[in-house]
This record gives structure tokens, C-alpha cells and sequence, in this order.
């Protein structure tokens, strides 16, 4: 019991710096002798101290004989800052929890090792789900080498993005979206299609909260239709990346070019640009992931590239209706219910008077 409230509070502390610490995981660190918490420790962000050494420097010298609990396994190389697993060693701990595995190739299972090389116990394993949901991002990003990716949407009751005449502002209540702020502030990149700058010229930035929000802003847009005025190419906060097919016109990327837009061209897959591609771009920019904003074209395309890892669907109480309306996921769908996704591990909550429904279509699984 004790080492699962231990654990708990390193998850809590960890969370702290929730949307920070990209590409590191969010780790946090706690130090505990005859039953006291002599040391806490997070890490804020890449560069600053890892949890590991901010926990034993707090403890100091009543680290000796101690155990010291942590989310994620000490680190074993040399990064921007020094193994924590040298500082573990020097402290004189005696007991190391960890409750999951780094899959970090540079890691993976090497800092478990050289300290039970050296005498410690080390348990691993203890609370592996809740360490592995807080740092999915990171986890899949290191195992699958792509951005985690989440699907994120208002809808209404009859699973409507918009009506026929593509109206969508707004479906869900102000709680809600104040929560979608919240989302795009934990992620690396926000991603819509071309037709909903088209429709709504969003900004894709983070309202309400001190975070500076995703580092990039992206766009499909196949032909190159950004206008030139649209509102996100005069903000600031996070790049403008564009991905277009390989014949977008050359104009069009020298006018976008100069707003300071990004524009990476792929190849074409089916009907659409290339998810791979798009994927394997992202991750080069060591984006770990990726938040989908629609519209329905784009989740549609998503869906059927099986790309998607979570759903972060908002129900309002309306109804839209009409076969024409934009649906979450449009053009064929499964022809039997045997082949329909099935969310996993599923988790629902009021939003004022709308309501939230989050599950994973897959993701990475706890590494022991």
C-alpha cells in the first residue's frame, strides 16, 4: 500500500509539468525513509534537472539507506544532462521502485540494470497503467518511432462535427472548450484540414492558461488554399506547418513561404495526402503528438488509416440531423460490426452540460 501511494504522488508531481516537458517524459521523484518523505523532484523541462537528482539533492545526506520512488526508469546515458542513475548510486539509496520501463533505446531496461549490477533492489511494474497513460505520447513516440495521435470533437447527439451548411461554432458549451484548451496545451501539434480554416479561420492556439501551447500548427491542405489572410499565420505562438501534395502551385508556397508558413510536400496514398508520410515528417521534429481538430474529412481519412491512438469526443444535448450534416467519420464506414473500432479503457465525464467520453483505439502497453 505505502508504495502505491508513493507511486501516486510521483504521478501527481510528474503532471505538474503536463504540455513542458516534450521530448522528455514527465517524471516525478520521491524519496522516503522509515516512512518519511525526505525528497519530491520533477522534471519541468528539457534541460533543467531531472526528478531524480531534484528529489535526492532535497534529501541529501538522509537519502542514505532510503528508497527512492519514480514513474519511469532512471535514465542511463548521457543527454543534456547527466545519467541519473550516477546520482542514484552516489546517494547511498538502498531501493529503487519504478513503475515502468524507458523504451528510449539509449535506456530501455539499462538504468534497471546497472542498479541491481550494484546491489540495489529494484521492483518494477507498480502502477504500470497509470505511468504509461501519463506518459502515452512519449512511450509511443519511442516505441513506434510516430506521434501519439488524438482525435478530438464536438459533436451532437446524432454524432454531427457540423449542419449541412457546415455551421459548427459553437456545438459544445464554453466548459467544454475551455477542456479543448487544455488538450492543445499538452500537445506538441494541433491539426485540422484545409476546410475548416476555410470555414472557421482558426488561430490553433491555447486560451486561458499560461502555457505557450503546441509548437506547431498544421494544416492538410493538398492544394495550397491557406489564405494568405487567415488569422493563425499572424500569431506567434507555435509554427504554421503546411502539408500539400507534390503538385501544389509553386505561387502559392512562395506566398505562404514569406508569412513564415512551413510547407512540406508528400506524396499522395488512396485518395489522400500520405499519412506515413505526414507521420514520419512530424516525428523528424520530434513531434511526440498530435491532437486532431477535424473536420470531417480529415477524421474520416484518419479513421480509415487506422492512425488514430485516442478519441476525445465532447457530446452536447442538440440534435442536427439532415444526411447532408458533417459526421465524425463519413464515406463508407465498417460493413460489419465485427470490424468497428472498439474504444478500450473508457473513461466519461460531465463537461457543464455537456459530457466527455475518452478511449484509446490502441496505444502503447506498459513496458516491464
Amino acid at each position: 500500500m505505502a508504495d502505491r501511494q508513493h507511486l501516486e504522488e510521483c504521478i501527481r508531481l510528474a503532471s505538474q509539468a503536463r504540455g513542458a516537458t516534450s521530448p522528455n517524459p514527465m517524471v516525478g521523484a520521491v524519496v522516503v525513509r522509515d516512512d518519511e518523505v525526505v525528497g519530491r523532484g520533477l522534471h519541468r523541462c528539457p534541460g533543467d534537472p531531472h526528478a531524480e537528482r531534484v528529489a535526492l539533492d532535497e534529501a541529501g545526506d538522509r537519502a542514505r539507506g532510503a528508497t527512492l520512488y519514480v514513474n519511469i526508469e532512471p535514465c542511463s546515458h548521457q543527454g543534456r544532462t547527466p545519467p541519473c542513475i550516477d546520482a542514484v548510486l552516489q546517494s547511498g539509496i538502498k531501493r529503487v521502485v519504478v513503475s515502468t520501463l524507458d523504451p528510449d533505446p539509449r535506456v530501455s531496461g539499462g538504468g534497471v540494470k546497472a542498479l541491481r549490477a550494484a546491489g540495489l533492489q529494484v521492483d518494477v511494474g507498480k502502477l504500470a497503467f497509470e505511468a504509461t497513460r501519463l506518459n502515452e505520447a512519449y512511450l509511443s513516440y519511442k516505441t513506434c518511432g510516430r506521434p501519439f495521435v488524438t482525435a478530438k470533437a464536438a459533436i451532437s447527439l446524432d454524432g454531427r462535427l457540423a449542419t449541412r451548411r457546415r455551421e459548427s461554432q459553437w456545438i459544445s458549451g464554453e466548459i467544454a472548450r475551455r477542456r479543448t484548451h487544455q488538450l492543445r496545451a499538452e500537445t506538441d501539434a494541433i491539426g485540422v484540414g484545409i476546410g475548416t480554416v476555410l470555414d472557421d479561420d482558426p488561430r490553433l492556439t491555447v486560451r486561458g492558461g499560461s502555457s505557450e501551447g503546441p509548437r506547431y500548427r498544421v494544416v492538410f491542405d493538398t492544394n495550397l488554399r491557406t489564405p494568405r489572410t487567415a488569422r493563425m499565420l499572424s500569431e506567434s505562438a507555435g509554427r504554421v506547418l503546411l502539408f500539400c501534395g507534390p503538385d501544389a502551385p509553386a505561387d502559392a508556397e512562395a506566398e505562404l513561404g514569406a508569412l513564415d508558413a512551413e510547407i512540406v510536400r508528400v506524396s499522395f496514398d488512396g485518395e489522400g495526402l500520405s499519412w506515413d508520410n505526414i507521420l514520419s515528417e512530424l516525428a523528424a521534429r520530434e513531434v511526440m503528438s498530435l491532437l486532431l481538430e477535424g473536420g470531417s474529412g480529415v477524421l474520416t481519412s484518419a479513421f480509415e488509416a487506422g492512425i488514430i491512438c485516442k478519441l476525445f469526443l465532447v457530446y452536447a444535448p442538440l440534435l442536427i440531423g439532415g444526411s447532408g450534416a458533417l459526421s465524425l467519420w463519413g464515406g463508407d464506414g465498417v460493413d460489419e460490426l465485427t470490424a468497428a473500432p472498439r474504444l478500450r479503457h473508457v473513461r466519461h465525464f460531465s463537461l457543464g452540460d455537456d459530457w466527455a467520453v475518452e478511449g484509446y483505439l490502441q496505444g502503447p502497453e506498459p513496458s516491464l
